[in-house]
Formats: structure tokens, C-alpha cells, sequence
């Protein structure tokens, strides 16, 4: 099954608030996860690196693609 996690933060181009749907069934087998994808608001593509701490807790990280 599954395993989704819903996210809101903000985009590191504009600053709006956003939510992502996270796919957690990664921590299988990785420790994380770096992938691009656009906002929702303006469009830009934004990295996003989804992890997972020893206590199993997930968070994610939003940046622009020079690294801010």
C-alpha cells in the first residue's frame, strides 16, 4: 500500500504557500529523496529533497535550483 504524506511550506521563488503530495514509500529503500517540481502558483521549478530522520520522522526541504 502507498504511503503518502501531504506537506504544506512555501515556495523559495515567490513565497506563496503551497502543499505537496509526498510519496513516503521511498524510505523502503533509500534514506532520501531529490526530485524538481513546479509550483503550484508560479510555475518555477523547485527542488525538493524528501528524508527521513532515525526516529522515522519525515521532512522535506523546498529550494530553487541554484541551492536557495
Amino acid at each position: 500500500m502507498d504511503e503518502w504524506i501531504s506537506w504544506q511550506d512555501h515556495c523559495p521563488y515567490c513565497g506563496e504557500p503551497i502543499e505537496l503530495l509526498l510519496d513516503a514509500g521511498f524510505t523502503e529503500t533509500d534514506e532520501s529523496l531529490l526530485y524538481t517540481e513546479d509550483c503550484q502558483v508560479c510555475c518555477r521549478p523547485m527542488v525538493v529533497t524528501l528524508a527521513i530522520d532515525e526516529d522515522g520522522n519525515h521532512y522535506c526541504q523546498l529550494t530553487t535550483e541554484s541551492g536557495f
